[in-house]
């Protein structure tokens, strides 16, 4: 990242801006996107290290657009002009032979004001070094080592440090930095008794490493592992389904946060399709896509494109508003609506797609325990490998993390157990929704009950 501390991107891109609109006049639009990172990387794994590495990945991207709506797209992660204007005659000639699009409309025009969004960087992770990496990485091992039950763990430790400039031919110029540091444990426990083993998982991510706990994600990690042991099979029954906040983020924050992405809404994949306007759930559902929270992972001032990122209402009591889909500037434009500020790139080498950013289960005013006791017999749903289908919503599959309630207490865990629900039904029979809940990167979820879910037992 040092080197490029003097380098000039507003004056490099303003040339290659100059230079596109010199060499081919039937360019509509262009734009240059400018990212750089710092970053470092450990990996564990059987509970000691086996990979840890520093680097940076530097790189600038062009998206060139003619009046037929043609793109060209070009990359490179190489600074010096012989390099640039190659990037710039390869998008250029892609362009020209490429396929044009009717829909295409323009890229994002020049904005005047950017919401202000504090706490996203943090010197302390972006001078991070490998040795003070590795304290965290102790913390992990100790708690496997420490607990005779934690027989294995796999984690993972990632800072990344990153500054991003966005040019275009319509005046928009915005630059940002931004840090972030991660922590993931998945710790496989045993039962000495009965020789079962079980994992958990546990992840946590931060702006400011000062609010990074290795001993607390691992030790969630092993605490989900535990409560995992000795499964049992059970019997067809249908009961109330408690979903902790892995369960919701599951069923209910993953899906909807892909159905409401414009581009599969526009290509009719969603199984929100029609139901704008409509009530899709109860009126505990309440869910927002909030860019604009503090020191939030998923936060941001502008998007990919340098849209202003805004706190999007999607479902207000269980309504999917009319405005609750998410959009970068090409699904806006179809609609004849301006981008929602979603636009995302995975890298300077992809060209811009739609995610989601700090996507959020509104609380409710209940406890966990008070609603969790209300329950004579119950499920505790944690954790699925299945996901639902987004096209239908239809959802069928094993519960992998899961635990008997009975008579208000969470019991033994569950062994080959199913369940299959269309997930407007499921959230139309949401009946509790607690005041606690927890972050898993840019989801926030709380604990929230299911009325009267069909379980597919194999007792």
């Amino acid at each position: 990242m040092e080197k490029y501390t003097d380098v000039d991107f507003h004056r490099i891109s303003k040339k290659l801006l100059i230079n596109i609109e010199r060499m081919n006049s039937s360019v509509k639009c262009a734009e240059i996107y400018v990212d750089l990172n710092r970053y470092i990387n450990i990996e564990i794994e059987e509970n000691s290290i086996k990979n840890s590495e520093i680097g940076t990945e530097n790189g600038i991207s062009v998206r060139v657009f003619d009046k037929r709506g043609s793109l060209g797209f070009s990359f490179t992660n190489r600074f010096q002009e012989s390099s640039l204007d190659l990037m710039i005659k390869n998008s250029l000639k892609m362009m020209e032979v490429g396929t044009p699009d009717p829909d295409f409309k323009n890229i994002p025009l020049e904005y005047k004001n950017y919401p202000k969004v504090q706490a996203l960087y943090n010197e302390n992770i972006k001078e991070l070094s490998i040795e003070e990496s590795s304290d965290y990485i102790k913390d992990l091992i100790k708690v496997c080592e420490d607990d005779e039950m934690a027989i294995s763990q796999s984690a993972n430790l990632k800072a990344n440090y990153s500054e991003t400039y966005i040019f275009n031919s319509n005046g928009l110029e915005i630059s940002g930095r931004k840090t972030i540091a991660s922590i993931t444990s998945t710790i496989i426990a045993k039962d000495e008794e009965t020789n079962e083993t079980s994992s958990g998982f546990e992840t946590q991510s931060v702006r400011n490493l000062n609010e990074l706990n290795a001993i607390e994600t691992a030790s969630n990690a092993l605490k989900d592992a535990k409560q995992n042991l000795n499964r049992k099979k059970i019997k067809n029954m249908s009961v109330p389904v408690i979903l902790t906040p892995k369960g919701v983020i599951n069923l209910i924050l993953r899906p909807l946060s892909s159905a409401i992405n414009a581009e599969t809404f526009q290509y009719k994949r969603s199984f929100l399709v029609g139901k704008k306007g409509n009530n899709i759930g109860s009126e505990l559902l309440n869910i927002e896509d909030n860019a604009l929270i503090d020191g939030a992972s998923g936060s941001a001032i502008f998007d990919d494109e340098g849209v202003p990122c805004k706190n999007k209402k999607i479902i207000e009591k269980g309504k999917f508003l009319e405005d609750g889909l998410l959009h970068n500037s090409y699904t806006a434009a179809k609609e004849g609506i301006e981008s929602t500020g979603n636009a995302v790139r995975s890298s300077y080498s992809s060209t811009p797609s739609i995610s989601s950013t700090n996507f959020i289960m509104k609380t409710g005013d209940r406890s966990k325990d008070e609603i969790i006791k209300e329950v004579k017999n119950g499920i505790l749903f944690d954790y699925t490998g299945d996901s639902p289908n987004i096209s239908t919503g239809d959802f069928s599959g094993l519960i992998l993390h899961g635990n008997l309630i009975r008579n208000g207490e969470i019991t033994h865990s569950l062994n080959e157990t199913m369940f299959g629900i269309n997930l407007i039904d499921l959230f139309n029979k949401i009946s509790a929704v607690s005041k606690e809940y927890r972050k898993y990167g840019s989801y926030w979820a709380p604990f929230v009950k299911i009325e009267n879910i069909q379980i597919i037992g194999s007792a």
